[in-house]
């Protein structure tokens, strides 16, 4: 019988540290990105893992054996061999299932993993019997046992419980890997160390047929290493894109708890605002009441008659304010959107003429009924309006043209202001963002939020230095047409307004 020398080649012993290494990055970058899978395709994902980790270790193990000088006659049983890469596989997958974030799972996985790589290593060795006789020290291969699981112990620990956050980063991923390829290859060559191997001269008879020589070795475990490679392109072409999406989606959710929480601070100032507003409010309109009832002048009552209305428009606005903590009953009915917009010209423009700013109105069509609610509507164009006014700092032109587009009336209030960037444009409309140097930022926030409850569209267009368009569609409900048509007729009928 002729004995062993434990010699390597350094060239194949350092490659097949960095092939541990290497492996356990794709399985471990594998199992880490598996968070964006649920029920089959996590699955079949945790499969792919356990496949990816235990060929890498298998492959390491026998790269291993090829850096160590041994003599030709050396073969190994087929069926051990691929046995010992089933039990690494199963080892693993096991492993990868009962991770979770709790320190006994952590253990009870280290253990399975620990005790996998062991169960191939020593399997794969054993696959070279009958031809060589093989003795071990057990203190040296208890002692290859307790470095495997501390191994996985650390890499896991690492990557998935030391802040879970900083897991994300490259570097905290690229240290566990290393330490789980220094575990594998360290657990093979302390085994190696603690092994005897004799070759002997005359071994009983083995089917051939079964064998693949040590010169053989290092073509035959290729193959599964390229489907590692695979595995790893497919996850990069795949995982990569899925994690990207769910990431892009989570910071989108975040976006809008932000916003909820901003609105939700907004809706419990404007419910104290609103009650502190509502009290000198009170005691205008009664007074106001009250003066109206006694003066005899006809120009005055007039006068007095729009304060009253516009006192009523503000207590309403205040009582609307409060659509940015709650749901508002509001009173639906078929108005028209015209008489609509020259009502509130006719309330903005004394500010326009201040200055020097002229209002256009168009209305292309005859009829602009439509159900909504009015005095939103009105909130609604009132802040757009006065919006064109403030961006006109020289005086300038405000066009607003109304007409039917399908089944929607369009409002479109065109000015040739500053205008506002494109890459602004998107942040109109968020709460307490504005380009005024006194806004709050909430006028248009209220105004969308408005517009959406009538189930219409709140667009915004604008070219800097050239001016802003806002289009404001509001839909017309086929099923109420013949009520608006007569409602607009009785609106129009003296008469019929008379005996009603």
């Amino acid at each position: 019988m002729d004995h062993l020398n434990d010699t390597y080649n350094y060239y194949w012993l350092v490659f097949s540290i960095l092939l541990g290494i290497l492996f356990s990055y794709i399985a471990l970058d594998l199992r880490w990105k598996m968070i964006v899978f649920k029920d089959f395709k996590y699955n079949v994902w945790l499969l792919s893992c356990a496949v990816a980790m235990g060929i890498g270790i298998w492959t390491m193990h026998f790269v291993g054996m090829v850096a160590m000088k041994m003599s030709s006659h050396v073969i190994y049983d087929i069926r051990i061999v691929f046995l010992s890469l089933i039990i690494s596989i199963i080892g693993t997958g096991i492993a990868f299932l009962l991770m979770k974030l709790n320190p006994f799972r952590l253990l009870l996985s280290s253990l399975f993993m620990g005790g996998g790589i062991v169960c191939m290593h020593y399997l794969g060795v054993w696959a070279m019997y009958p031809n060589v006789l093989l003795t071990f020290n057990h203190l040296i291969v208890s002692l290859s046992f307790i470095f495997a699981v501390v191994a996985a112990f650390a890499s896991l620990w690492l990557l998935f419980f030391f802040n879970h956050r900083h897991s994300m980063n490259l570097k905290w991923r690229i240290l566990s890997c290393i330490l789980m390829g220094m575990g594998i290859s360290g657990m093979h060559y302390i085994g190696m160390w603690g092994t005897d191997f004799t070759i002997m001269t005359n071994p009983p008879p083995i089917n051939t047929y079964y064998t693949v020589s040590s010169n053989s070795l290092s073509s035959f475990i290729s193959v599964p290493a390229l489907i590692v490679v695979l595995i790893m392109l497919l996850s990069n072409a795949f995982l990569d894109k899925k994690l990207l999406s769910q990431m892009e989606e989570l910071n989108e959710s975040e976006r809008k708890l932000r916003e909820s929480e901003k609105l939700s601070l907004v809706g419990e100032l404007a419910a104290g605002v609103a009650h502190e507003i509502r009290n000198p409010l009170t005691s205008l309109k009664g007074f106001t009441q009250f003066i109206y009832e006694q003066t005899n002048d006809h120009s005055n009552k007039n006068y007095l008659k729009i304060m009253i209305d516009e006192i009523n428009r503000i207590n309403f606005i205040v009582s609307e304010f409060m659509v940015l903590s709650k749901p508002h009953i509001v009173n639906i009915s078929v108005t028209d959107l015209s008489l609509i917009i020259k009502n509130v010209i006719t309330l903005l423009n004394i500010q326009a003429i201040m200055k020097n700013i002229e209002i256009f109105p168009e209305f292309v069509g005859d009829s602009f009924l439509i159900k909504c609610e009015e005095n939103q509507i009105k909130q609604v164009l009132a802040n757009v309006i006065k919006n064109s006014i403030e961006a006109m700092s020289a005086g300038g032109k405000i066009y607003i043209k109304l007409e039917q587009k399908d089944s929607y009336l369009v409002i479109s209030v065109i000015d040739n202001g500053e205008g506002i960037p494109e890459e602004n444009i998107h942040l109109l409309g968020k709460p307490f963002y504005t380009t005024k140097t006194e806004g709050t930022g909430l006028g248009l926030m209220v105004s969308k939020k408005i517009i959406q409850n009538h189930n219409g569209k709140f667009e915004i267009h604008s070219i800097q230095k050239k001016g802003t368009t806002v289009k404001i569609s509001l839909p017309i409900e086929q099923s109420d047409l013949e009520q608006v048509k007569t409602n607009h007729k009785l609106d129009k009928d003296p008469s019929l307004q008379q005996s009603s």
